[in-house]
């Protein structure tokens, strides 16, 4: 009996502040659909007249260039195969610069190699996004042209001749599959691992190249993907001897333990002959080109406003060379360098993963053209946030293709050295600054 007094007045207490709640929102709810500034006898509320203001920057951009020969040499995670007739053809280097020169018999002591039966590589295919014809023919060449050169491409590319074949044949699209066996001349083998001069002793070099009634583009695997072309064959006409499994190595150069490992396998293109469309920036392609976009914002905007969204606008160029069903995915990096560093090339090798701070992305068909736009709000308003730092990264952005380098799909945009109507726009939607309490 006690607590029921107590009770009432705690549901009176409890009454009192409902009533008191349903007050003041009533005042913010007045306050909203108004518009106007809430009083001094409301303090919780903010004033709600927002200004909204868009403007468009053009030119946006401070410096663009477009840069090619990525990724570097010896740094592909797939190596691409590719053959478009007269204007494109690639080949992939490979080296053994270890070959076993003794075998051990089963119960025996170790014999040195003098008979060498079913030689042949072992290719890994990646297919996705593949080009193929019908028939496919895959030719190996001998490319070790017995100097101590260890890093250039024209011994290697004048050695794409017949007199050098020592492997191939020709595939129906159906044999090519996740993993390939391509024959070599087991005589061209047993004469690198007989080979006794001090230059070439041990190693043999071999190029890849593909032929079609057709374009034809695919990959193959790589050391860095560890799905790298082995090396088999058997030491010995009895059946019973294990056949040798001989992976990439480099011997050279002996000073570069970096450079060698890049010289494993690698990528060269023997011919390419397609142009480049002036007044543009290019991406994609094989060798891969990547754009380095710097950026011009006025800062009495992006430093001084609450930015809620920036729209970068992009005009592709329609780019005739490729099959129609082509596509390009571009994505958006942040660039780390420093504003400090003034070789733009290098900038472009600092940027951040993708997804970071830019989650948007591009897919275009080269033959396609029209207004394209990326979404660069948080990158904006992160520059805003560091523009007191005096060891800010540059205001850039470096656009890449996916799979980039791997690929012979190129995509174009105008350049800053466009007419106006053409060249890269940025759309600012932004606000004042807002601030809280009583006026």
């Amino acid at each position: 009996m006690r607590g029921r007094p107590f009770l009432a007045s705690r549901r009176s207490l409890l009454g009192l502040a409902l009533l008191a709640g349903a007050a003041l929102l009533g005042a913010c709810r007045e306050s909203l659909d108004s518009g106007g500034v809430c009083s001094a006898s409301s303090p919780l509320c903010p004033g709600q007249g927002v200004e909204i203001r868009d403007t468009i920057i053009n030119p946006v951009l401070a410096f663009d260039s477009t840069y090619d020969g990525f990724p570097g040499r010896g740094a592909e995670y797939f190596l691409p195969l590719v053959s478009r007739g007269d204007t494109l053809q690639t080949v992939v280097v490979v080296r053994y610069d270890s070959l076993s020169t003794f075998y051990l018999p089963a119960l025996d002591t170790a014999r040195s190699i003098t008979y060498v039966d079913s030689a042949r590589i072992r290719l890994m295919i990646d297919l996705a996004r593949a080009s193929i014809p019908d028939s496919v023919n895959i030719d190996i060449y001998d490319v070790d042209a017995g100097t101590a050169d260890d890093t250039a491409a024209a011994p290697i590319l004048a050695r794409l001749k017949p007199q050098y074949r020592i492997g191939g044949g020709k595939y129906a699209k159906a044999q090519l599959i996740d993993s390939l066996y391509v024959s070599l001349k087991d005589s061209a083998v047993l004469a690198h691992v007989r080979d006794t001069l001090p230059v070439t002793k041990g190693r043999m070099r071999i190029a890849i190249r593909v032929t079609g009634k057709g374009p034809v583009a695919f990959r193959i695997g790589s050391v860095e993907s560890s799905a790298a072309a082995y090396l088999w064959y058997r030491p010995s006409n009895d059946t019973s001897a294990r056949a040798l499994v001989i992976a990439p190595a480099s011997a050279g150069p002996a000073d570069r333990a970096d450079v060698r490992r890049d010289l494993m396998d690698y990528m060269l293109v023997e011919k390419n002959t397609l142009p480049t469309l002036p007044g543009t920036m290019m991406l994609g392609g094989v060798p891969g080109r990547r754009v380095y976009l710097r950026f011009n914002l006025p800062k009495n905007i992006t430093d001084s406003t609450t930015i809620i969204r920036a729209t970068l606008r992009l005009t592709q160029a329609r780019y005739p060379f490729g099959d129609p069903s082509d596509s390009v995915i571009i994505h958006p990096h942040i660039v780390l360098a420093s504003q400090f560093i003034t070789d733009n090339r290098r900038a472009s090798t600092l940027i951040g993963v993708t997804g970071l701070v830019i989650t948007d992305s591009l897919a275009v068909v080269p033959r396609d053209s029209g207004q394209r736009t990326l979404e660069l709000y948080a990158l904006v308003r992160q520059w805003a946030a560091q523009s007191a730092s005096p060891n800010a990264p540059a205001r850039a952005v470096v656009l890449t293709a996916a799979n980039e380098g791997t690929f012979p799909r190129v995509a174009a945009f105008y350049s800053s050295s466009a007419s106006a109507g053409l060249r890269p726009t940025m759309r600012i939607t932004y606000i004042p600054k807002i601030g809280f309490g009583v006026p």
